[in-house]
């Protein structure tokens, strides 16, 4: 009950007024700020995750209440609440789970003939099971409230589909068919074998940890030695629970027995939809467990004494010690990683707040000290520093030690996170970035950034962006047609990766094939009208084609897209001081002196214009 009301309090708001309220009285009393967010709830981070847990529930009282018959009006309130999430948050998956375990349960009661001497408490049952599959197929009630209202645009939780889900899955027991990718390690799976299809969605650049089933996910991570295991598990439990069930009269079903089977196959048929957290793998376990108790009474006790033994007595004493060193030693360990967690999400609240350095005083830094075995602490860390390089390198008087060792710490904790975990692509994909950004001061890096890119790509063979990147690095050591090849091979994976497109028509220009380039720029802006760059290069072809008008055209719609794009202003200057519209010219000049006021370049050109204007 308490869930259901926290949830509705998140769902309309409560909260953020309740902590308003306290921040009015004393600033310092302001709830924390997970708990404002719209989803906010007790049992996973998504309301997702909540919706599948109620579905649970809700099966466990409504068979709960057919057998026992209870009449407190408390039960059928949080019933009918729930109910009322349920109806809320629409989750189809839920609608299912209720849908197969009540039409079980229904099938159940009316061919045993459970409740002949009271029919009416199966009206409970047989309303919700309408209703589930009512809502399962269609929602009444969709578009009645308008998208503005406060749950009339519930955050939704971005998962890969079904389809995409069973098959990665099945390529990563087809890898591995015996123990599969290791537990916790689908999202290595995902990142090689994401297919085709969902790279033609908008979230084709995430990279997912997790499956939207469960079921999934231990098929590919655990092989069929693990989903045998578990299968094996699931399937003695079901036959020892109906064995019990069939071997009494049909009076004699206990009244606890059959909602805790309910219940756990309602957790067990959300593993084929959804996936599992902390909360359902808990209560998937508890229910085992409890369905297990129910199969029978409690087993007689027995005692054991050490007076004829005494040396086991020692042993058992030696490992209780061992044991308890063990858990103190763990709750240390755990203790460190905690204190790493507080100083890195000190950092990520507000990055810029904090100076990188060789010193190491950042949250950043302590947290990679402390929980060194973290990778994504030390992938963070050398980004980090490759941002504090690329701000030195921009000034106009940079600091050579300042570069120098901003250069070596990215190296140092790109390859610790490569040490840590070889097989991530985030380390792989970041320690590229460190060689490609450091290629002009470092000797060497732009082979080392191939090799580690060429790395990354095995791990993640359909990612455009890792593709492009390697491609860049070819075109620096000259090597244009093994470029071309992988700016193809990304745009046959994504025909709208503006990068890709804008750095193989550069290629094209520079070969002098100007048409091909801008014919690639237009196709490229029909299907991705909103890339600047790619304006800005298509507009850059024209001028040099002497196609002025296009030019300026091309250039307005960048400047429309991102006002302050100094390139686009600039070239827009050129193209009306080639016109011979000087005022137009210095106009548009003059904006990029604005926006880079340290720019010699266009100094100069102001200064030239103006000569030229007093002079006629």
């Amino acid at each position: 009950s308490l869930v259901v009301l926290m949830t509705y309090f998140s769902l309309f708001g409560f909260w953020a007024k309740i902590s308003n309220y306290l921040a009015s009285i004393n600033s310092k009393l302001v709830l924390p700020q997970v708990m404002l967010f719209q989803g906010f709830n007790a049992i996973g981070n998504s309301i997702e995750a909540l919706t599948v847990f109620l579905a649970v529930v809700a099966v466990f009282l409504v068979t709960l209440l057919a057998f026992k018959g209870l009449k407190g009006i408390a039960i059928y309130v949080l019933l009918f609440a729930i109910l009322g999430l349920l109806l809320i948050v629409d989750f189809w998956p839920a609608w299912l789970i209720i849908s197969l375990t009540l039409l079980l349960f229904l099938v159940f009661s009316f061919k045993k003939r459970i409740f002949r001497e009271d029919v009416n408490r199966l009206s409970l049952p047989i309303f919700l099971l309408l209703i589930s599959l009512i809502f399962f197929f269609f929602n009444p009630l969709q578009n009645l409230l308008p998208q503005d209202s406060v749950i009339g645009n519930l955050p939704i939780e971005i998962l890969p589909s079904q389809k995409v889900s069973w098959s990665i899955g099945w390529e990563g027991l087809k890898e591995n068919p015996f123990l599969g990718a290791g537990l916790g390690n689908f999202s290595y799976l995902f990142s090689k074998f994401k297919p085709q299809t969902f790279l033609e969605t908008p979230f084709w650049q995430m990279r997912f940890d997790r499956p939207i089933n469960h079921m999934a996910e231990i098929l590919g991570t655990t092989g069929v030695i693990g989903i045998l295991s578990y299968l094996l598990l699931i399937g003695m439990f079901l036959l020892v629970s109906w064995i019990a069930i069939n071997s009494k009269s049909q009076a004699l079903v206990p009244n606890f027995q059959f909602p805790v089977l309910l219940a756990f196959l309602a957790l067990l048929a959300g593993q084929f939809f959804y996936y599992q957290n902390t909360v359902l793998a808990f209560s998937f376990w508890l229910f085992l467990g409890l369905g297990t108790i129910s199969w029978g009474g409690a087993v007689k006790g027995k005692s054991f004494g050490f007076r004829d033994f005494p040396e086991l007595g020692l042993v058992f004493t030696i490992i209780f010690w061992v044991v308890l060193f063990g858990f103190l030693f763990s709750y240390f360990i755990m203790g460190k990683f905690y204190l790493a967690d507080v100083y890195y999400r000190q950092y990520l609240i507000n990055p810029t707040k904090w100076e990188l350095s060789l010193e190491g005083n950042s949250p950043l830094e302590k947290a990679t000290r402390i929980a060194d075995s973290r990778t994504v602490y030390h992938i963070v860390l050398a980004r980090g520093y490759l941002q504090k390089l690329s701000e030195e390198a921009v000034k106009p008087q940079p600091d050579n030690q300042v570069l120098a060792n901003m250069v070596a710490l990215a190296v140092r904790e790109g390859k610790r996170a490569v040490e840590l975990s070889p097989n991530m692509v985030s380390a792989q994909e970041t320690l590229g970035f460190v060689y490609r950004d450091i290629r002009g001061i470092a000797e060497g890096a732009t082979d080392w950034g191939i090799k580690v890119f060429e790395k990354a790509i095995g791990l993640e063979p359909k990612n455009p962006i890792l593709l492009t990147e390697l491609a860049k690095l070819y075109i620096v050591n000259n090597n244009l047609e093994k470029a071309k090849e992988l700016f193809n091979r990304a745009l046959e994976m994504r025909s709208d990766y503006a990068e890709a497109a804008i750095s193989l028509s550069i290629l094209e220009e520079s070969e002098g094939k100007t048409e091909e380039a801008i014919k690639r720029l237009e196709n490229l802006i029909n299907e991705n009208p909103y890339s600047v760059e790619a304006h800005f290069q298509l507009g850059r072809l024209y001028y040099n084609q002497n196609e002025h008008d296009k030019a300026i055209q091309q250039f307005q719609i960048a400047i429309q897209l991102f006002p302050n794009h100094s390139n686009s202003l600039y070239s827009l200057g050129l193209v009306y001081e080639r016109k011979g519209d000087k005022e137009k010219a210095l106009e548009f000049f003059r904006k990029v002196l604005e926006l880079n006021p340290e720019s010699g370049e266009v100094k100069d050109k102001i200064r030239e214009l103006l000569k030229e204007e007093s002079e006629e």
